[in-house]
């Protein structure tokens, strides 16, 4: 069988953006005729790994260092590593070895390093290799990827999952950061790029005019994996005095997560609901600094983190939910990202819910019949959680319908993958 080298920095046990998608992209990359080879992050010792989905167990995973072993921490930290947050209560060192698997920074070249020699020794070995699947951010897998083309002979695709200039100025801005000049580089390298999106499609379109081509882009969806073990479990029946909320944090400003301890608090104030009426099961990378800013607030009492935390316990976290809500930031570049939990949430069937900017992920939501809030907003926030949990004890929530599941179920999702790389060209 023809073989296709993964080249990541995002991979479980981590539950990074780009994790899922590389995840389960190679773990299917089977059923449409490849075996991936996949350069991932170190693991993490006492993180369980992800079981394999469906009948395609990942054999190939080539790690850029040893095993990482982060000690004694407690659950809120160990979140924040596993996100590839700065972890504030671990020592100096661990954070290092840590920020320098997710950072497009100077410990980038220390990852490339390491991922190079291992690209070099599979190419060696494995000569079936025939394709490099390149993800990004951070870029340093997408610069890598470009100058591996120069060498060797390889289709080439770089999955660009989110604008490699976070400020994602407008069409026509000039920028002369780092970030908007690598950017500028990777889109124009030539090589065929994938998207989880329209939306950034046209961006980048808009931005370059005249200088990318149309067809070198490709939009590939994001996806759930219903053949994994979590989604083919029943949904637990829950007591109608208990309602488990899977509450995704992403990254929040100080006013943005004032505002959601705000609408929180005043929905259960509001509701009446006293401490174990609501569990909220925090996931995502913003958790940890939600739970630090109400440790000795009464909301503590209705939170919980995962214990030991990782991609899979976040699936199983997910699945226990009578509902799902997402909370991003105001940032721009969160218009154009859809979190990889939002999309499994979709595919178990969970009633959605989001506090988001409009945008890609926004709008998925009100496709799927969910509610929207903007962040910031502590009043608008208190009313969706008010109006998701009086539809939920009279179980009107709706699950999204089946024609949207079906575009983001992997089976589709793998057979865009297909068209893409029947399209990429041999350097």
């Amino acid at each position: 069988m023809r073989k296709a080298l993964f080249l990541t920095r995002h991979f479980p046990p981590y539950a990074t953006g780009g994790s899922s998608r590389a995840w389960k992209f190679a773990s299917n990359l089977a059923s449409i005729g490849w075996e991936p080879v996949v350069i991932a992050p170190p693991a993490i010792s006492g993180i369980p790994g992800v079981e394999p989905s469906g009948s395609y167990p990942l054999h190939g995973i080539y790690r850029t260092g040893p095993e990482i072993d982060p000690g004694q921490i407690d659950a809120s930290v160990r979140n924040d590593l596993l996100h590839g947050r700065e972890a504030p209560l671990v020592a100096r060192s661990l954070r290092a070895r840590i920020s320098r698997l997710f950072r497009a920074s100077s410990d980038g070249a220390t990852w490339t390093k390491s991922a190079a020699e291992l690209v070099e020794q599979r190419l060696a070995e494995e000569p079936e290799i025939e394709l490099l699947y390149a993800q990004g951010p951070p870029i340093e897998p997408l610069k890598l990827a470009i100058d591996i083309a120069r060498n060797h002979s390889l289709a080439v695709m770089l999955d660009v999952t989110a604008p490699l200039d976070p400020a994602m100025p407008q069409p026509g801005a000039s920028a002369s950061s780092v970030a908007a000049k690598a950017e500028e580089q990777i889109v124009l390298s030539g090589l065929s790029l994938l998207t989880p999106n329209r939306m950034l499609k046209e961006y980048f379109l808009k931005k370059y005019p005249g200088r990318l081509d149309h067809n070198r882009v490709t939009i590939v969806p994001p996806a759930y994996d219903a053949s994994h073990p979590v989604f083919r479990r029943a949904q637990l029946k829950h007591s109608g005095m208990v309602l488990p909320l899977a509450l995704l944090v992403e990254e929040l400003s100080r006013a943005e997560l004032k505002a959601l301890i705000g609408g929180l608090d005043g929905w259960l104030r509001a509701d009446g609901i006293m401490a174990g009426g609501v569990e909220l099961l925090l996931l995502g990378g913003g958790a940890s600094a939600l739970l630090r800013r109400v440790a000795k607030k009464p909301l503590a009492k209705f939170m919980t983190i995962d214990e030991p935390g990782g991609l899979e316990r976040e699936l199983e976290l997910c699945r226990k939910a009578g509902f799902f809500c997402a909370v991003m930031g105001s940032a721009t570049i969160n218009t154009s990202i859809v979190p990889d939990r939002l999309v499994d949430a979709l595919g178990m069937g969970l009633p959605l819910s989001i506090i988001a900017p409009e945008g890609v992920a926004s709008r998925l939501v009100l496709e799927a019949g969910g509610q929207c809030a903007k962040p910031g907003d502590a009043g608008a926030i208190m009313e969706l959680f008010r109006a998701m949990t009086s539809a939920w004890s009279f179980g009107s929530l709706l699950s999204a319908p089946d024609d949207l599941k079906e575009r983001h179920s992997i089976h589709a999702v793998m057979q865009a993958l297909r068209g893409a790389i029947a399209t990429q060209p041999v350097i």
